[in-house]
C-alpha cells in the first residue's frame, strides 16, 4: 500500500518576496485558479489510483472540501523534517499496512494524477528503496522558458530537482538522522555533495560526477538502494518560489481553462 504526505507548513523567511507579492501569509495558501496552491497538489495525488491515503501537514481546508481518497490534516510543526515526520506518523497510525510513502511539496501545483502515476509506476519498476525525481535542463526550458530554475551540471547533463520522492517505510525509519541532514542541506548542492563524501565532492567540482556514482554512494550511506528518476515532466520541478514563477503557473492553468 502507498500513502502520501504533502508538506504545506513551515515558517516563512523574515522577508519573502513571493508572500509580499501575493499578500498571503503562507505559500501553500496562495490562490491559483480559484484554489489554494496546496489544493491542486492534493487533488493530483488523490487522483492517482496507486495512492490510498494522504496526510497534509500545515493546511486545514473548508469543511466541504473532499478528494478522491481519504485525507488527514495535521497541524504545522514549524520545520520541514518535523512536518514530514508528523505526516508519516499520522499515515501509519490510520493505515499501518502502508509500506511506501510519496512525499510532495505543496508548491508544485501543475502536477497531475497522470504525472504522479508515471512517477510511482517508474519507481516500482526499479530495484531500489529511495527515489528522487529530477528533470533535465532542456526538458525544463522547453516546457517553461524563463522559469529561472537552478540546474546542477554533472557528466550526464544539467538537472533541476523535482519535488516528488518515494521512500520505502523501512528505508525511511532506518535513516532518520541522515534524512535530517539531507533536509537541512537540500537547498545547497555543496551541502548535499559533502554528505556523500570527499571524492564525490571532487568529482562534482570537476563535473566528472555521474548519476550512477551519486546513486551508488547514497545507497552505501543509506544501507538501501537509491535511484534518481529522470522525468519527462517539467511540472515536477516547476515549484513556485518567486513571483515570476507564480505568474507562469497562473498563466498555464488559465490556458488549461482552470
Amino acid at each position: 500500500m502507498i500513502g502520501a504526505v504533502v508538506i504545506a507548513g513551515g515558517n516563512p523567511q523574515a522577508r519573502d518576496p513571493l508572500l509580499e507579492y501575493t499578500g498571503v501569509q503562507k505559500k501553500a495558501l496562495i490562490p491559483i485558479a480559484g484554489k489554494p496552491m496546496v489544493h491542486h497538489v492534493v487533488e493530483a495525488l488523490a487522483g492517482c489510483r496507486a495512492i490510498r491515503r494522504i496526510a497534509v501537514v500545515g493546511w486545514q481546508p473548508p469543511e466541504n472540501t473532499s478528494f478522491a481518497v481519504p485525507v488527514d490534516y495535521v497541524a504545522d510543526q514549524g520545520q520541514m523534517l518535523e512536518n514530514a515526520l508528523a505526516g508519516l506518523e499520522r499515515l501509519l497510525a490510520v493505515e499501518p499496512q502502508i509500506e511506501q510513502i510519496v512525499f510532495s511539496a505543496a508548491d508544485i501545483p501543475l502536477i497531475t494524477a497522470e504525472i504522479v502515476s508515471w512517477f510511482i509506476e517508474t519507481c516500482l519498476g526499479m530495484e531500489a528503496e529511495v527515489f528522487y525525481s529530477i528533470v533535465e535542463r532542456s526538458v525544463m526550458e522547453r516546457r517553461f522558458p524563463g522559469s529561472g530554475r537552478s540546474f546542477r551540471t554533472i557528466r550526464d547533463g544539467s538537472f533541476a530537482g523535482g519535488d516528488l520522492y518515494l521512500i520505502s517505510r523501512k528505508a525511511l525509519t532506518a535513516n532518520l538522522s541522515f534524512v535530517r541532514e539531507i533536509m537541512s542541506s537540500r537547498k545547497s548542492v555543496w551541502g548535499l555533495v559533502r554528505l556523500l563524501g570527499f571524492m564525490t565532492l571532487i568529482r562534482f567540482a570537476t563535473r566528472r560526477l555521474t548519476l550512477a556514482q551519486v546513486e551508488q554512494r547514497a545507497s552505501q550511506i543509506l544501507g538501501y538502494p537509491g535511484r534518481a528518476v529522470i522525468a519527462p515532466y517539467a511540472e515536477l520541478a516547476m515549484d513556485v518560489d518567486k513571483p515570476h514563477q507564480l505568474d507562469i503557473v497562473r498563466a498555464e492553468l488559465q490556458r488549461a481553462g482552470m
